[in-house]
């Protein structure tokens, strides 16, 4: 196919992109990398997309310029106007051939000869992630609308599908091994998908490029850039086969930046996609790629470490019910070090390794101690048997950057106090209400340590929640290099006052008049009343800096 009638990825416009008139417009990747200083964001049909393709473009950049070497590289790029463009297009040149979204031989992140056994393609609801497979009435595009799609959307849905892809059955390519009565079983989602996606995004997108450019030698914390990290297009051409058994390990970031989840081949040419045939491509297994993946939060597994007889730890993924600041701790390295604890014990939580490199941006005095980028977040949650998309998380949270830093580790420990302190007010508000339940007559739950009713207790939690988010975002924010800890703690502690006593007065009211008058659970008079009397004296004690008495001990106790 000529350059005329194939689409280029990097030449023709394809990628979604937010000005700073707030208006998006599509670019190729030369053309983002040419007006990036200009650009506020990369965009798309939902935020896993955008996550994916700022990932390839991370990948392409780290080859163009074989680096960035070390700090010193890294602050020389950080302070010119532009990025590195006659290095980015001497290598466009080199590699354009593989970008050919329909090249004949190569084409982008596909297998130019895929096919079935019958010849099969399938329709663009396997590719298009806005659109739940086998649940077609759930989404606002139309059926007309997924006959065919343009070239420039089919880049995007493709770049996404190796990077978030359900699992489940898939077509059974012809020439792989491990394809069963014509079917392809589940090898697992895309890599990303098994990631909670977290980066920080800075005001420019020629920042926010770099912020994620992590140099090659800090492979303390993340593997980059090696002779045999390479992204696809700088590899053989894949074939039908997917990943043997064992799969191999990835060699690096880049090689997870832009894994190869699927075998994929699209049905159209630069005049619109009608279908697809998507295969499974490479697997890969989650334990212990933290020296490789950057972009994700750790979690220390005892079921994985006591099956694998070693410390294992698995990507800590994002929870939809839970908003990105209630997690915090687990993104800090000032808090969840990549050091050996001093116990030896494992870490509970290992930080993203791209928040490791932003703090020791900081530490070595490249960025400023009053920098304030922004975190952003996202995933994928998967349904049963984590073969549909459930639900997309995404979510943006103001980072200053004296809370990452290792050496300085006071203003990461103050925030992380914050969210404990709410979530020890969140639990009192639940226990207030049910103990305002089994005053009315709720039974309560015969087992050690089990809630008696978990619907009244888990609504006013979430009610707590609900009414904190925008001011821990906004108390988060104001956070700077001067802030006096201690009373910046204590404006939370305030504010957690002011924000849960409403609610408990809501939970009083609301109480029937059986419950006033109360029952006897487990040998002790449970009323209104009393209640709210534990209820306060529990919420001296939780937030000492917003009382200035210290509480009854004797009303404390009686709330354990």
């Amino acid at each position: 196919m000529s350059r005329d009638t194939d689409f280029n990825l990097l030449d023709d416009p394809w990628i979604i992109v937010l000005g700073p008139d707030g208006r998006e417009r599509p670019v190729s990747i030369l053309g983002l990398f040419d007006d990036a200083s200009d650009l506020v964001a990369i965009g798309g049909e939902v935020p896993t997309q955008s996550f994916a393709v700022l990932r390839l473009l991370l990948a392409f950049l780290h080859r163009a310029i074989d680096g960035p070497r070390d700090t010193d590289e890294w602050k020389t790029l950080w302070q010119a106007k532009e990025l590195p463009l006659s290095e980015i297009r001497r290598y466009a040149d080199r590699v354009r051939h593989r970008f050919g979204l329909f090249d004949a031989r190569s084409p982008f992140f596909q297998v130019p000869d895929l096919h079935t056994g019958k010849n099969e393609v399938s329709g663009l609801e396997k590719i298009v992630a806005d659109v739940p497979n086998g649940e077609p009435y759930f989404t606002t595009r139309s059926a007309s609308s997924l006959k065919r799609i343009d070239a420039a959307e089919a880049a995007r849905w493709l770049v996404h599908v190796h990077a978030f892809d359900p699992s489940g059955i898939k077509s059974g390519a012809v020439g792989d091994p491990m394809v069963k009565s014509g079917k392809g079983y589940p090898i697992g989602v895309g890599w990303s998908g098994q990631l909670g996606a977290v980066w920080p995004e800075s005001g420019s997108l020629r920042e926010t490029l770099l912020l994620n450019l992590i140099a090659q030698d800090v492979a303390n914390y993340v593997r980059i850039g090696g002779p045999d990290d390479l992204p696809p297009w700088e590899r053989a051409v894949d074939d039908a086969r997917g990943q043997q058994e064992p799969p191999r390990p990835p060699r690096g970031a880049i090689d997870l930046y832009t894994w190869q989840t699927r075998r994929v081949r699209l049905a159209g040419d630069r005049d619109g996609v009608t279908g697809v045939v998507l295969a499974n491509g490479d697997r890969i297994v989650p334990q212990n790629r933290q020296g490789d993946e950057p972009h994700t939060a750790w979690r220390h597994s005892e079921a994985q470490s006591s099956k694998h007889k070693t410390v294992v730890y698995m990507p800590r993924g994002h929870d939809p019910e839970r908003s990105v600041w209630r997690g915090l701790a687990a993104l800090l390295p000032s808090v969840s070090s990549h050091r050996v604890s001093r116990s030896g014990a494992p870490q509970r939580f290992l930080a993203p390794g791209v928040l490791n490199w932003v703090a020791e941006l900081v530490a070595e005095g490249v960025l400023p101690e009053n920098y304030k980028p922004r975190l952003r977040v996202c995933g994928a949650a998967y349904g049963a048997q984590n073969a549909t998309y459930a639900e997309i998380v995404a979510d943006v949270l103001p980072l200053p950057v004296m809370l990452l830093r290792e050496d300085r580790p006071a203003a990461g420990q103050t925030a992380e106090s914050a969210v404990a302190s709410a979530e020890n007010v969140a639990r009192l508000l639940a226990h207030l209400a049910e103990n305002l339940a089994q005053a009315a007559g709720a039974l309560p739950d015969s087992r050690p340590g089990a809630r008696s009713d978990s619907g009244p207790a888990d609504r006013a939690r979430e009610a707590l929640f609900s009414t904190l988010d925008a001011p821990y975002r906004s108390w988060l924010g104001e956070l700077t290099p001067e802030s006096d800890l201690t009373a910046a703690l204590a404006r939370w502690q305030s504010t957690l006052l002011t924000r849960s006593r409403p609610l408990a007065d809501a939970l009083v009211t609301a109480a029937p008049p059986a419950a006033w008058t109360g029952r006897t659970i487990r040998g002790r008079l449970v009323t209104v009343a009393l209640a709210r009397v534990w209820f306060d004296a529990a919420l001296r004690t939780t937030l000492p800096l917003a009382h200035p008495t210290v509480p009854d001990k004797a009303l404390v106790e009686t709330t354990r």
